[in-house]
């Protein structure tokens, strides 16, 4: 019967971990990991609540510690114990034998996923929408304020801003109107159309939900009580679904969106018209 005792798992300050496993030593510091072969170890060092590893060295040389804080007394001198007795078992090394060569420095931290590739197509589209969503309005506040200071009219000052302030928030509403009842129309037909399943209880309008090709799965909030549900995506931007409409519904989409770009229009006319009065 082997009389090797078994070394324990020793936690120190900081969240250091040094354990003895499958012929080697590691201690475990955050998100990196050092990974000791036995046969680089020259001795394992007890010292009350804190225990030192010392690498062996070639001959004449000043070898490398490695050295956990805060553990229990007696756990640190069972676990020198259990090493030093695997160590007595070990061949004895050549004197030109320099146990750092064999230590690993192993990094634990899990790699960010690349963010997806932004063309310049992409960023051009991005900026031709901030311009159409926020510039009208931004404009109409900044010009409409500027013209009733230089007509010295405190009254009309207090009017402008919160009709400007109007304006910017209708401009943005109509232009994220506008890009959803386009997306309504293109992307049944240009982009991937699929069946989401309902995942929330019945009687209750829901969630839904559906798998990418990549396995990947994603949810869809929709006022309905089917099982499941058409959707469609592009194929660039999986997780950005809308739902698949009759054209009645289309239609009516469509004028509620022009109804509210002649509304913002409307009030970017009449705030440039009290401005310049």
């Amino acid at each position: 019967m082997s009389t090797t005792p078994s070394a324990p798992v020793l936690r120190g300050s900081g969240g250091a971990v040094l354990r003895y496993e499958a012929d080697s030593v590691t201690l475990r510091r955050g998100d990196e990991e050092i990974r000791i072969p036995l046969q680089a170890v020259r001795d394992v060092i007890p010292d009350r609540r804190a225990v030192t590893v010392e690498l062996r060295a070639p001959a004449g040389g000043t070898p490398l510690t490695h050295r956990i804080d805060g553990v229990g007394e007696a756990a640190a001198g069972l676990f020198a114990r259990a090493v030093g007795t695997a160590l007595a078992a070990l061949p004895e090394p050549d004197p030109s034998f320099d146990g750092a060569s064999l230590v690993t420095t192993v990094s634990l931290r899990t790699p960010r996923p690349p963010g997806p590739s932004v063309s310049t197509g992409e960023k051009a589209k991005g900026i031709a929408w901030l311009l159409l969503a926020l510039g009208p309005g931004l404009v109409t506040l900044i010009v409409t304020g500027v013209l009733v200071v230089m007509h010295g009219d405190a009254g009309m000052l207090i009017l402008a801003v919160p009709m400007g302030l109007l304006t910017v928030f209708l401009n943005l509403a109509s232009a994220v109107a506008a890009e959803r009842t386009l997306q309504m129309w293109l992307l049944p037909r240009r982009g991937i159309t699929v069946m989401a399943v309902r995942t929330s209880p019945y009687g209750k309008s829901g969630n839904y939900e559906y798998t990418d090709p990549s396995g990947q799965t994603h949810s869809y909030g929709r006022d309905a009580y089917a099982s499941q549900i058409e959707i469609s995506y592009h194929p660039d931007r999986p997780g950005s679904p809308i739902g698949v409409y009759p054209p009645s519904t289309r239609v009516a989409a469509t004028i509620g969106t022009l109804l509210l770009w002649v509304v913002t229009a409307g009030l970017i006319f009449l705030a440039m018209m009290a401005a310049t009065e």
